[in-house]
């Protein structure tokens, strides 16, 4: 974290600054830096959206942003730039500071003239790398020949402003230090890498087939995809279990984008390479988030598949927006019947204590085997991601739930249930019965021998029944060259 000092060093005072230039001869120039723990694109974002009835100054409220509280989030609207746009100086005004100048997650410069052209104030903001993960913030006010603070005859302006501009100052600088470090997704910088570390690991070894990451940003925050498969293939969404991250869909893949253009999604606020930004609350929320990932991917109508967590996700938002859904797949979802308190209770243990032992006793419950290697590397990632990532705590909270006998044959999307016949999460038996007495257009089937590590332990036969149920309306599926 930031420590709290503002103070530029004697290089950093003297250092030439983007916008130095722009006033030649000033009358007065002060200098203050802060550093942050957070990479320079991390920080930008926070500066482009500065200005009163903007996201505010992130300095004292009551005197710059008319008493409402500025942003803790970065505003996407707010993200784009250009020359001579005005970030207001107060609430309501349409003057203010003009950009004058910007490099992108490099410098920004605002400017304020007088009536005659003459520039009276430069404000420089300047991002210097410090790591791979930390930045130097240094902030430069320069004032020019007509300068006047609150049109103070210049012997109190030297006198007072100074001040002022230092207590306005230091607050923004740390206002911005602490936004962008909190909305970093992750508790260290060596948790960071030892996760990603992991995660980049898992994707070598498993996903065979090549791909390319896809970065969509939402007011949720950046949601982190992996695209694979023909580019004009019809549309095939993966939302993964609990906390397992993209990876686990890796012995999926390659079956999967013979005929698809797969979408493999790190679901937002779980531990993955998903960058949240304002909290996911509940289940509307996770909604308009997967609307919003897909509007971002220029995609219409999809086939979404879930398994577990991602299943409770995928029908959710199947019955939220039914039209956006041409198919969907559930792989041992969890929403169809209460689940069992063993999978909380082991899961709970596995939240708090993420070990290697915790890790393992879950999933080897679940059914799955930690001795091979495939698995191994997925609990790895997921071991290190429950360790360091920062799970924002209103997400933590949102938990599937059972769908009620309300909500489920009001959803018309032809729907395929696959499940293990030796489920644990619940009776794999009653919860087919229920899908085929609540689901309009419903088909299930059972994988023998199998529980919730079908989609590992018999991926072949999972693949082979949801390419089989998917390939029965492709003809309806339009082709089109998608992201």
């Amino acid at each position: 974290m930031s420590t709290g000092s503002v103070r530029a060093s004697a290089e950093e005072r003297a250092r030439p600054l983007p916008g130095d230039d722009l006033i030649s001869s000033p009358i007065g120039s002060l200098t203050d830096a802060v550093t942050i723990q957070a990479a320079p694109r991390d920080v930008w974002p926070w500066l482009v959206q500065m200005g009163a009835g903007r996201a505010g100054w992130y300095s004292y409220d009551r005197l710059d942003n008319g008493g409402q509280s500025s942003a803790t989030r970065v505003i996407p609207e707010l993200q784009r730039l250009a020359t001579g746009m005005v970030f207001p100086a107060l609430p309501g005004r349409t003057d203010g500071f003009t950009l004058a100048a910007f490099q992108p997650e490099s410098f920004l410069v605002l400017d304020w003239k007088a009536p005659d052209g003459a520039r009276l104030v430069t404000w420089a903001f300047v991002l210097q790398p410090l790591s791979a993960r930390s930045t130097r913030l240094i902030v430069r006010a320069r004032a020019g020949p007509g300068y006047r603070f609150r049109g103070l005859p210049w012997s109190l302006t030297k006198a007072v402003a100074p001040v002022v501009h230092f207590i306005m100052q230091r607050k923004q600088l740390l206002g911005v230090a602490s936004r962008a470090e909190k909305a970093r997704a992750f508790r260290t910088p060596e948790g960071e890498a030892a996760f990603l570390g992991a995660y980049d690991a898992a994707m070598k070894r498993l996903w065979r087939v090549p791909y390319e990451d896809l970065e969509v940003s939402s007011r949720f925050g950046t949601t982190h995809v992996v695209a694979s498969g023909p580019r004009d293939g019809p549309p095939l969404v993966l939302l993964h279990g609990y906390m397992a991250t993209l990876t686990m869909w890796g012995p999926n893949v390659a079956d999967f984008t013979r005929d698809y253009r797969v979408y493999a999604i790190d679901i937002m606020g779980q531990p993955g390479k998903s960058i949240p930004a304002e909290p996911i609350r509940d289940a509307a929320d996770y909604a308009t988030w997967l609307a919003e990932t897909l509007n971002g991917l220029r995609l219409d109508c999809v086939s979404l598949a879930g398994m577990s967590y991602g299943g409770w996700l995928a029908l959710n938002f199947a019955i939220a927006a039914p039209e956006r859904v041409k198919q969907l797949v559930l792989l041992s979802p969890a929403c169809l019947l209460p689940i069992a308190r063993q999978f909380s209770l082991r899961g709970m243990l596995m939240m708090f204590f993420p070990t290697r032992l915790t890790v393992d006793s879950f999933m080897r419950w679940l059914g799955f085997r930690p001795n091979r290697a495939d698995a191994r590397c997925v609990f790895d990632v997921m071991r290190l991601g429950l360790k360091h990532f920062r799970i924002p705590r209103e997400t933590l909270r949102v938990t599937p739930t059972e769908f009620s006998d309300d909500g489920l044959p009001v959803m018309r999307v032809p729907t395929l249930l696959v499940l293990g016949d030796r489920e644990v999460i619940y009776d794999p038996a009653a919860a087919l019965e229920r899908g085929r007495r609540l689901i309009p257009q419903f088909q299930g089937t059972l994988v023998a021998g199998a529980s919730h590590d079908m989609c590992f332990s018999q991926h072949r036969i999972v693949d082979a029944r949801v390419l089989d149920f998917l390939s029965r309306q492709r003809e309806n599926v339009p082709r089109r060259v998608v992201a």
